[in-house]
């Protein structure tokens, strides 16, 4: 019996050893992963991560996925869905046709900082906070770099971006899945990178190497009135079908405005400043630097103009 009690203790010590912890309002919380055993089997059991990556990452399973959520059947697992994960649908407007729909909801009333050198997050998420970034020696996840250049498709760009600030956002399966821009200004150049769609869970970023630069991606140069130059990032993952833009290329937007969503699957956001031109919130540069990610809502403050 004794024997039995002790093996069901080192049991529990092992599952609270892997889980996944975030900052929260002061508080340290277990991230609820979605399908976490699916995802555990596919990144971190031998022979699952042997060959199943090899597998989700290929773009005919999301697509054949999207097919199926954008069908009036996929609408029987929303309720389910709202409950399991306990998503607030205040300010949100239904019912959904379909779970594509629902994914892809969109929340009427969004607020910025109104002050112009705040910067407001543009969208809900888990976010990390770094300065003073490397382009050849950017973090992705403990362990894991990536390089600004393979990132970018771009070596002259990359280097503009020396001794800037990097922000990443990693949207969930549960997060709203719509960014908005968070100042006003203008568009001065899109470009979609084609990929794998790898997961974008730490799972998945911790075991494929570049995960970033691998998987499919669209590029947004845009000119901010009060942060300067920035590049947004908007990567893809396993079951994002598509990425749609709510703009087109010269376009001049306002901070809070739409800019983009996904479609189903989680999905990660990388914004790129330019030296001086951002300090990043202290609470957020301390979590990332003790590995942890912050909860963030869209509006939420992140940091301020230098």
């Amino acid at each position: 019996m004794k024997s039995l009690i002790k093996r069901n203790r080192e049991r529990k010590k092992r599952i609270t050893d892997r889980a996944i912890w975030v900052y929260n309002n002061g508080e340290y919380e277990q991230e609820q992963i979605v399908a976490e055993k699916l995802m555990r089997l596919i990144y971190e059991n031998p022979l699952g991560a042997a060959t199943l990556p090899n597998l989700v990452k290929r773009k005919a399973i999301s697509r054949l996925y999207g097919m199926y959520c954008r069908t009036r059947f996929s609408a029987i697992k929303i309720p389910k869905f709202v409950k399991e994960n306990s998503i607030d649908m205040t300010g949100f407007e239904g019912p959904y046709r379909n779970f594509a729909d629902f994914f892809s909801r969109e929340k009427k009333d969004v607020f910025f900082p109104e002050v112009p050198d705040m910067l407001g997050s543009p969208c809900e998420g888990l976010i990390s906070a770094y300065s003073d970034i490397h382009p050849e020696n950017l973090i992705a996840a403990k362990g894991s770099v990536f390089s600004l250049a393979e990132l970018f498709g771009d070596e002259l760009l990359a280097k503009a971006y020396h001794g800037g600030s990097m922000l990443r956002i990693r949207l969930t399966p549960t997060n709203y899945h719509r960014m908005h821009f968070f100042d006003e200004g203008k568009i001065t150049k899109t470009r979609f990178l084609d990929g794998d769609l790898f997961s974008v869970s730490p799972l998945a970023l911790k075991r494929v190497a570049r995960l970033y630069c691998r998987n499919k991606r669209a590029m947004i140069q845009f000119s901010s009135q009060n942060f300067g130059d920035t590049v947004i990032v908007e990567v893809g993952a396993t079951f994002v079908g598509s990425i749609v833009h709510c703009f087109e290329d010269g376009d001049y937007v306002q901070r809070g405005q739409q800019c983009s969503y996904f479609l189903p699957g989680g999905s990660l956001v990388l914004i790129f400043f330019k030296k001086g031109a951002l300090n990043a919130d202290k609470v957020l540069l301390d979590q990332t630097a003790n590995g942890y990610e912050t909860r963030t809502s869209v509006g939420d403050f992140i940091g301020v103009n230098k």
